[in-house]
């Protein structure tokens, strides 16, 4: 193990030491992860020349977003189909049955437009 130094005891440590060495260890980390990153750039860029492929065409999307499905939105208002003649209430046909119409023919209660 390269240069084995005692662990820091931060019990000892003050207010502004504890801070100046947090400060130190994210300027560390920052670094490390930095090459970290460019490490792992490189190897994908070999890996992709290997195959006959550019970086930016491996991480180019598969499918051009303006040919993806529209999603279908999400509350759409859909036009009632049911009504208890009763009440007036109506019912689109989706999520929970009414009580009125629970167990009952629905063809009785459908709107006839």
């Amino acid at each position: 193990m390269p240069d084995s130094k005692p662990p820091i005891d931060l019990d000892r440590l003050t207010v502004p030491e504890l801070a100046a060495l947090i400060e130190a260890a994210q300027a560390k980390r920052e670094e490390k992860l930095k090459g970290a990153k460019e490490a792992l750039l490189a190897e994908f860029r070999d890996k992709a020349a290997e195959l006959g492929l550019s970086l930016s065409a491996l991480m180019s999307p598969a499918q051009p977003a303006s040919e993806r499905k529209p999603r279908r939105g999400k509350g759409e208002k859909v036009a009632p189909k049911y009504r208890n003649p009763e009440t007036g209430e109506a019912w689109t046909g989706r999520g929970r049955e009414p009580g009125w119409i629970k167990g009952k023919d629905r063809q009785e209660f459908e709107i006839k437009e």
